[in-house]
Parts: C-alpha cells; sequence; structure tokens
C-alpha cells in the first residue's frame, strides 16, 4: 500500500494530456412510451457508499484501498482508507465549492490532489451543471446531454443491460472523463444503483478507477 499509492497521488495532481475530443451529432429524440428521466442516473436523497477500488496508471503501477463517499443535500464528504482500517484522506465539499480536508497523510495532504479526487467523485454521483437536452447518437442511444456556459458537455446514456454510461468533453482535454456502470439496480428511492463503476482518464498520464461496491446506506440525517 505504501509503495504503490503515491502514484495515485501523482496521477491526480499531474492530471493526464488527451487530444481535443468534440461531442458526437444529438439527433432529436424519436417519440417513445417512456420518456428517459435524466435524474434517475443519480443517487435520490442521501446516501453513504462504500466501495472497493482498484486504481491503475496508463503507464503501470496501481493500487488497491476502500473509498467512502457521503452524499447529502449539504455536502459530499470522501474518505480514503487501507483494508485494515487507517484513513489516509478524508475530505468534504459544499455542493460545488471549495474542497475542505479533514485529515491527510502524506503524500495525500495536497490540496490539488483533494480537488481532483473530489472532481472525479462528482463525475461519478451528481448529475453535471448545466443545461439538458435530449436526444440520440447514431447506435439509438439515448442521451442526456448537459452543456455549460464555458463550453463543457456530459453525454449520459442509457445501455443495452440497463445501466448507464458518461463522456465528458471538455475544452480543456486533461479533465475529460469517461465512465461505464455496471449490474444497475433500480428503485424509486435509489434511482438507477450500479454495483460496479468504472472511471477512465485518458492520456499518457491517465488512470483508470475500479470501484466494486460493498455496501449502500440511505441516510435520514447527518450531523
Amino acid at each position: 500500500m505504501k509503495r504503490i499509492f503515491p502514484w495515485f497521488v501523482l496521477a491526480l495532481l499531474f492530471g493526464c494530456s488527451s487530444v481535443q475530443q468534440t461531442p458526437p451529432v444529438l439527433a432529436p429524440l424519436r417519440p417513445v412510451p417512456a420518456p428517459l428521466t435524466c435524474a434517475d442516473f443519480f443517487p435520490q436523497g442521501d446516501w453513504q457508499y462504500v466501495h472497493a477500488i482498484r486504481f491503475q496508471l496508463a503507464s503501470g503501477g496501481g493500487g488497491s484501498a476502500i473509498g467512502v463517499v457521503v452524499l447529502t443535500s449539504r455536502d459530499i464528504r470522501c474518505a480514503l482508507t487501507t483494508v485494515e482500517g487507517l484513513t489516509l484522506f478524508e475530505a468534504r465539499a459544499k455542493g460545488a465549492g471549495p474542497v475542505e480536508i479533514l485529515r491527510a497523510l502524506p503524500p495525500f495532504d495536497r490540496q490539488l490532489f483533494a480537488e481532483n479526487l473530489l472532481k472525479d467523485i462528482r463525475t461519478l454521483f451528481v448529475p453535471p451543471l448545466g443545461v439538458v437536452r435530449q436526444g440520440q447518437l447514431a447506435d439509438k442511444a439515448r442521451v442526456c446531454r448537459y452543456e455549460t456556459a464555458d463550453g463543457e458537455t456530459a453525454d449520459l446514456m442509457e445501455t443495452k443491460d440497463g445501466c448507464w454510461r458518461l463522456q465528458t468533453y471538455n475544452p480543456n482535454p486533461q479533465h475529460n472523463r469517461s465512465v461505464r456502470a455496471y449490474s444497475c439496480e433500480y428503485t424509486s428511492q435509489s434511482g438507477l444503483m450500479p454495483s460496479q463503476l468504472e472511471l477512465i482518464a485518458p492520456g499518457r498520464t491517465g488512470y483508470t478507477i475500479n470501484m466494486r461496491l460493498i455496501s449502500a446506506q440511505r441516510l435520514n440525517s447527518i450531523p
């Protein structure tokens, strides 16, 4: 653990390099009996998730940890621990606001690491900001497309197995991400909850994060 986790820090500190990508053409959405509900792709209400995380650098190297994410209407809290229970990093942020580091052991005590980690968590669990419209891609996949005033685009798509995938397009290619969710179960309280998530940051210094859900707890309130 101590040997491989600094690679995780370096990847999140320095980001990734990739060529500029543009979103595919979005055709008008054909009438369907059940319209796509964009909010169903994200957690409904307050939740605590615990995941087993595997991390792999594009250049080689990787590691594993336990990740805890708490989502409420007020803030996001996250922590990384070893499998033995030692807390390596803990932070929180209110909405899209700045990150407050609560605990960080070296080399996790970098503000940039915290900010990039929270960006990935928001990509995985929080609806993208911006105006949303629906449409269809060439492969007939229905899409919720989020567009922001500063040129960012996020395409959230249903998959044939009843789950979802997400692709972001950013004027700065280093900020692009792709996410694939697997083995989703739907309830009115949880939305589409995947048992596995894969996040890919492309490029020479990119990385892949695989997350396996250990537990999901609906929260009534957070002190």
